[in-house]
Parts: structure tokens; C-alpha cells; sequence
């Protein structure tokens, strides 16, 4: 039965008049990390830099307080893992709960929420079984018309592996696989009166299609170009943007907006993975889109752009490609890791950072370089990797020329923030040992996190584990699996006292 909402249409009339028809250069904040800053400080940060629209993975209670009668617009997700995971463990029943507990209350405090991505890369390839897109968006679509949010715009986000390879734009389409459950959802979106959301890391193109990596850049230093008839492409922007137009167009919507829900530049993971090139894709891409040039099949075009991401994600899937932790502008302590001009002038500058962050006092924890028994310091330095992020470690990334004793050290490190510097996460069947002395070694740093009493979206982090008589690797597992638990199924744990949590 629907509600009586009507309190909601000035709000709802002032969000649309709001919203306006200029485009955007907005942030994406995933938040999938072992710590987060605190929402008030991003809130402020982003604003100081100008930047006026925000993707967040979740509408997460304490960040929609913080976005309270701000001037942000706001993106938020109905994720992927709550589609999925079995009712029982969540107080929050269905999509039309999930609506009234998680977007009504916002909406009604003054955030401006503008769109919501129901499920995120739904089609992925590597991301297992295809989703019915279709049957969760029209649920989702009426869960909001029953609360009166009709102003926010439905729709999903879809990587470019949507589409076919091909070797020219005017080739493209979508994969076959999916092209009858794509087709469905076009439909919908078209209803809807709402956009593409396309997300794109050119240096992950470059690589899966065999491009020189000059092509990843917009200030294209190279010979290489593609030509297709009329066309001529010199960097992978313009080519996967108008490989999309064009499968958009043989699906019958030539002229439905694209917005790209995600587009940057990882510092580390890969070969060329460094801030420095960050910093030099996004120069040439920011002055491309403030410019408003479009791409050669739809010049002159304003492109609205989420930049990906605010801070590294050291807890998102590694199966998705290690470079994908660090897509963060800044690093966790809010601190520029390169020179950003938000606004597209080019100018040689470093963004405001966040005010008012406080790190852990300056310990480490390291191998005690016991290598009487290399079986026991491998199995620790797999667990410890198991558990936390070695990304770092990978090959071509920042740490891959340390030797076995700083990787097992690096390693250990990892456990001992992630853990928040709990001393006992430091044991390692006594192969640990905390220092107060830097062993970054080089370009490799040796993190120190913050102090941060965030939780991870999509579940609950808990900040301490089961019993310290226990050895490294059961603590790890209690506390990995008890992080990703969903809350309604944490609580139903306190209440009935079966754990005893050390916090």
C-alpha cells in the first residue's frame, strides 16, 4: 500500500530545480578500505576543491549525516551483495525496505540524492553468473515511486567489458552473451527517462587490447592512432566512449546520455601504475572535459565525469586486478598523491587535502629475521597476504624489488595497521616484531593508517578479534570473516553473547 509521502514533493520539486543542466567533474568514493576518513572532513575537502557531486558505494547512515544540507549532489548504489545475500541475515527484508530505511530518512534530512545505481557491473565477465537486471531494476523503480523519489534517476553501472573487442569504434557492440538482457535494460532506462553509466580505466584497455600505453593518455606522445572512416581516435577515451555510442545506436538509442560513473588512473599495482602518470593522464583528461570537446561522434558534448576514486580501496575484490586497490587520488590519510587541477585549467597544482586527520603513533611491525624454519615465516607471510593487502608486492608494482625478508616485514605491516595496531597482531608464531623506525625502503612505503572509527560499507569492521590465545592465522580468520558479515546477522550474534569481542 503506498504511503503518504506528500512532504516530500517540495523537496523533491527544490532537488530538480537544483540540479540544473550544467555538467559535472565529481568524485567517486568507494570506501572498501581497512579505514576511512572521516565523512564531515570529505565532505568539507570536496567542496574546498570545488568539486559539487559525489558516487558513494552505499548509502551509509553516518555519510548521509554528513552530506545533510550540503551543496553535494549525491550518487548512491543498491549493491550488488545485498541483492544477493539470503534475507534472513538482514533486518532490512526486501528492495522496498531497503528504500524506505536507507533513502527515505536522507532525502527528508536534506541530501541530495540524485541518482541511484541499482547493482554495479552486473555484466562484468570475471564477476561470475549474469544477473536479472531487469526484475531488480522495475522493483526498484516502483519501491521508489511508492515513497515519492521519483526525482532520482534509476539506473546501473556497466563496464567496458560490456562490449565486444573490436578493433574499431564503428565495429562495436555488446557482447553477446548479454545483448538480450541489455536490450531489456535499455528499455527500462529509456522509460525511466534516465542515463548510461559507463566506467572506464584506460590503462586497463590499453593492456586487454594490446594498445601501445601512449594510447592510454590523452596527450598521445606516440604515432599510433586508429582511423575509422570519417574518424580518427588517439587515445582510449574517445575510442571506448564512441564504441559505446555506436552499440547504443545499433540498439536503437542514438541519442541516450552517457555519463561515466568512473575514470582514472592507478599509482601502483602495475607497471605503469605510478602517481606520475596519474597525474599526467588526469591533467590532459580534466582539461579535455572542462573544454567540453565531446569525441568524434559526439562533438562539442559535455560529458558528466566521477573521478575514481578518492582513496585507495585496500579491501576491494583482488580477483578484479590488483591495480584496481589503488585508483585513490589521495592517500588515506587525505593527503594529494599528485598534482590535480580539478577544475580542467591545467594549472601545476596539488588539491586542498583533508583537514584534521590524526595517524597512528609511528610503529611498524617487522620480521624478526628468525630463518631457522623458512616453512613457518612462508606459511605467516601467507596468511598475513591472505588476509590484508601485499598488492604492493605484486610484479611492476612499487614494492616488487624488496627482498623475502622486507616482503615477509611488508607483509606483517600490513596485518599490524589493518589490526589498528593492536600489539598482539604483531605475534606471527613469534617471528614479529614492532619497531619504531621506518623500513619503507625507497619508492616502497610502509603504511602507518589513521585513527578512524569507520565502518567498511556493505559490513561491519571489527576492531579488535577473538581470544589472543589464539595464533595468527585464526585471529586473521575470525576477524576477515566477521568484517564482511552483514549487521543485521552481527547483532543477532551479540545479543545471544555467543562471541566475545575485544574492542
Amino acid at each position: 500500500m503506498a504511503r503518504n509521502l506528500s512532504w516530500l514533493a517540495p523537496i523533491a520539486l527544490l532537488l530538480l530545480l537544483l540540479s540544473g543542466s550544467e555538467g559535472f567533474i565529481g568524485m567517486q568514493w568507494g570506501r572498501f578500505a581497512t579505514q576511512s576518513l572521516v565523512p564531515s572532513m570529505v565532505v568539507d575537502m570536496l567542496l574546498q576543491n570545488g568539486i559539487r557531486e559525489i558516487r558513494l558505494s552505499s548509502p551509509s547512515p553516518n555519510v548521509m549525516m554528513a552530506l545533510q544540507r550540503s551543496e553535494l549532489g549525491v550518487t548512491v548504489a543498491l549493491q550488488n551483495d545485498f541483492i544477493k545475500r539470503p534475507k534472513w541475515l538482514s533486518n532490512i527484508k526486501n528492495v522496498s525496505s531497503w528504500v524506505e530505511e536507507l533513502l527515505v530518512p536522507p532525502v527528508h534530512r536534506g541530501v541530495h540524492i540524485k541518482t541511484l545505481v541499482i547493482m554495479e557491473q552486473p555484466f562484468t565477465i570475471n564477476r561470475g553468473p549474469i544477473w536479472n537486471l531487469t526484475d531488480i531494476f522495475k522493483e526498484t523503480v516502483l519501491a521508489m515511486e511508492e515513497y515519492g523519489l521519483t526525482h532520482i534517476k534509476p539506473t546501473t553501472s556497466h563496464f567496458t567489458d560490456i562490449l565486444k573487442n573490436v578493433t574499431k569504434p564503428s565495429e562495436a557492440d555488446f557482447r553477446d552473451d548479454i545483448k538480450d538482457k541489455m536490450l531489456e535494460f535499455l528499455k527500462l532506462l529509456k522509460n525511466s527517462n534516465s542515463f548510461f553509466m559507463y566506467e572506464i580505466y584506460p590503462i586497463i584497455s590499453a593492456d586487454v587490447n594490446g594498445w601501445p600505453i601512449e594510447f592510454a593518455f590523452m596527450d598521445n606522445n606516440s604515432s599510433f592512432a586508429i582511423v575509422d572512416g570519417k574518424y580518427t581516435y588517439r587515445n582510449a577515451f574517445e575510442f571506448l566512449f564512441d564504441a559505446l555510442v555506436v552499440a547504443l545506436e545499433k540498439a536503437g538509442y542514438p541519442h541516450m546520455e552517457i555519463v561515466l560513473g568512473e575514470i582514472g588512473w592507478p599509482t601502483d599495482g602495475g607497471k605503469y601504475a605510478t602517481p606520475e602518470n596519474a597525474e599526467r593522464f588526469h591533467r590532459g583528461f580534466l582539461k579535455h572535459i572542462a573544454a567540453k570537446k565531446g569525441t568524434p561522434r559526439r562533438p562539442g558534448k559535455n560529458i558528466d565525469v566521477f573521478l575514481g576514486s578518492l582513496t585507495d580501496e585496500n579491501k576491494f575484490a583482488p580477483a578484479l586486478g590488483p591495480m584496481l586497490r589503488h585508483r585513490g587520488i589521495y592517500d588515506f590519510d587525505g593527503t594529494a598523491k599528485y598534482k590535480i587541477d580539478f577544475s580542467g585549467k591545467g594549472r601545476d597544482i596539488y588539491p586542498i587535502t583533508a583537514a584534521g586527520t590524526v595517524k597512528m603513533p609511528s610503529r611498524w611491525c617487522i620480521f624478526n629475521n628468525d630463518t631457522s624454519n623458512m616453512t613457518k615465516v612462508d606459511e605467516q607471510f601467507q596468511i598475513a597476504c591472505k588476509y590484508f593487502d601485499c598488492t604492493a608486492l605484486y610484479p611492476d608494482s612499487s614494492c616488487s624489488n624488496l627482498s623475502h625478508s622486507s616482503n615477509v616485514s611488508y607483509a606483517f605491516n600490513m596485518v599490524y595497521q589493518g589490526m589498528n595496531q593492536d600489539q598482539e597482531s604483531c605475534y606471527f608464531a613469534g617471528l614479529g616484531v614492532l619497531t619504531p623506525f621506518d623500513p619503507s625502503v625507497g619508492s616502497c612505503k610502509f603504511p602507518v593508517e589513521i585513527l578512524t572509527a569507520e565502518k567498511v560499507d556493505g559490513g561491519i569492521q571489527v576492531l579488535g578479534y577473538i581470544g589472543y590465545s589464539k595464533s595468527t592465522s585464526e585471529r586473521l580468520k575470525c576477524y576477515t570473516t566477521l568484517q564482511v558479515l552483514p549487521i543485521g546477522l552481527m547483532l543477532l550474534f551479540m545479543f545471544k553473547k555467543q562471541l566475545n569481542f575485544l574492542v
